[in-house]
């Protein structure tokens, strides 16, 4: 296999640098046009990904490899990297603390983790992705970020004690190695519990159960632009890692499934619950997260081929929801909704598509994968999980609902009158805020080539 494969990942560190170093080097009036430029980049890098990525093969004597599972993974990353900037550019005041370089560098990490052979390589590709979206949150809210470096440094201390136990258990740091060296009959206590350890570590940067106050609390204290790097691209990151990770796990599947099960109906049920009281369209968006997420856990806890192909599904609709909706639903809550639906139409129209998509709202993109992992939770006599995931789905669109019913059939208290001399507010339409909506509709559309292609993905995992 040719080095031009790694095409896509040197436009997107390279980017990164030249970004930090126009910073520096360029006059203010230049920087404007950073945003518009980081745009071209990642449509460029998905290009190359999208060209490239299709040859099979690897390199650095198989310490990186491409495969479909690979391809998936970072088209996916890269089109949630695309609507987060396209998002931050509504708002160009979000840019002024130059945080795209990390943003690029959080997006390389996730690269880095999907095309990893060895547990060492997933380790460095999240941790790296980790410390850059944390660098990003930090630059708005210094509190904030303190807090989830804190977070963020435990689970990198759990997953680096579980990588080491299992690596010293199999003789061997590589995923495929440890897929051979581990049996069923290798299950045992010392081994679950180092099992257990390790996907506590990924279970943080994901934010399941207890952790979403964490990562919840922490977004909402942030920029749109870090909350989406934290609750999406990270999110997507640590999926990947989790996807990669179980496959080299699969023969001992007894020491983690039923926990992941358990974690994924607290995450399903907690997530809806919390988004039908939040306050303001950001907590419910960051709670519909939490619900998403918990349905791509059971899907990798149903341990199969077709389990697996859905929470692909599930991640590629939340990468593109969940990096854009705080942008779109920023500093606004209760009646207000009435006023942007009224002053930003398209803003408004963005959010309520996004927010549905997040919630599983038929027939949207978070409806597509969700579907595909609650066929495979009943094929996986997973049933009881299916329920709950289902009362999670429901208390989600209600969330969504309510938001939509403060946007479109109340009014606010300083709405305007309309009889003579009364000044109506200006009315603004920015096509930048519906950009993630078409995204997703876009990804709807196109759901049954890009299941194909999630099922190729999990067939390159090898799993059953």
């Amino acid at each position: 296999m040719r080095t031009t494969a790694l095409a896509p990942e040197v436009v997107i560190l390279g980017t990164s640098l030249l970004l930090l170093l126009g910073r520096r080097v360029l006059p203010p009036s230049y920087r404007a046009w950073f945003g518009a430029a980081a745009l071209v980049a990642a449509v460029v890098a998905l290009g190359l990904e999208l060209w490239l990525g299709a040859a099979v093969g690897t390199l650095f004597d198989g310490g990186w490899q491409q495969d479909r599972f690979a391809l998936f993974a970072k088209a996916a990353l890269l089109l949630g990297l695309i609507v987060l900037i396209a998002s931050s550019l509504w708002s160009p005041s979000e840019l002024e603390e130059n945080p795209l370089p990390a943003v690029f560098v959080v997006a390389f990490g996730g690269m880095v983790a999907a095309s990893a052979t060895s547990l060492v390589a997933l380790w460095a590709g999240l941790e790296v992705a980790a410390l850059a979206a944390i660098a990003v949150a930090g630059l708005s809210a210094r509190e904030a970020g303190t807090r989830l470096l804190l977070t963020s440094a435990v689970g990198a201390a759990l997953l680096a004690v579980g990588f080491a136990f299992l690596i010293a258990t199999a003789g061997d740091a590589s995923l495929a190695g440890l897929r051979t060296a581990l049996r069923p009959s290798s299950v045992n206590l010392s081994l679950t519990l180092a099992v257990l350890l390790t996907l506590t570590g990924v279970a943080i940067r994901l934010g399941l159960a207890p952790f979403q106050w964490l990562a919840v609390e922490g977004g909402l204290s942030v920029t749109p632009l870090g909350a989406g790097a934290l609750g999406g691209l990270l999110v997507g990151v640590a999926a990947i890692v989790a996807a990669r990770l179980l496959a080299g796990l699969e023969s001992v599947n007894m020491a983690w499934w039923p926990w992941l099960a358990v974690l994924s109906a607290a995450a399903m049920l907690l997530g809806g619950l919390r988004a039908a009281t939040a306050g303001s369209p950001r907590a419910v968006a960051a709670w519909l997260l939490v619900a998403q997420v918990g349905w791509v856990s059971a899907g990798l806890a149903a341990h199969d081929r077709r389990g697996s192909a859905g929470a692909l599904l599930v991640m590629g609709a939340l990468l593109l929801a969940a990096t854009a909706a705080p942008a779109l639903a920023r500093g606004e809550e209760g009646l207000q909704l009435a006023a942007l639906r009224r002053n930003q139409p398209l803003r408004a129209l963005g959010l309520v598509v996004l927010l549905l998509s997040l919630a599983g709202a038929p027939p949207l993109a978070g409806f597509v994968g969700q579907f595909a992992v609650a066929a495979e939770l009943v094929r996986s006599n997973l049933a009881w999980l299916l329920a709950v995931g289902l009362l999670g789905s429901l208390l989600s669109v209600v969330a969504a609902v309510r938001v939509i019913r403060l946007l479109y059939l109340e009014t606010s208290p300083d709405q305007p009158r309309t009889g003579r001399g009364a000044r109506m507010p200006e009315r603004t339409w920015s096509p930048v805020t519906l950009v993630p909506a078409l995204m997703v509709l876009l990804y709807t559309l196109l759901a049954n080539p890009i299941s194909g292609l999630a099922l190729q993905g999990a067939a390159a995992l090898k799993l059953p």
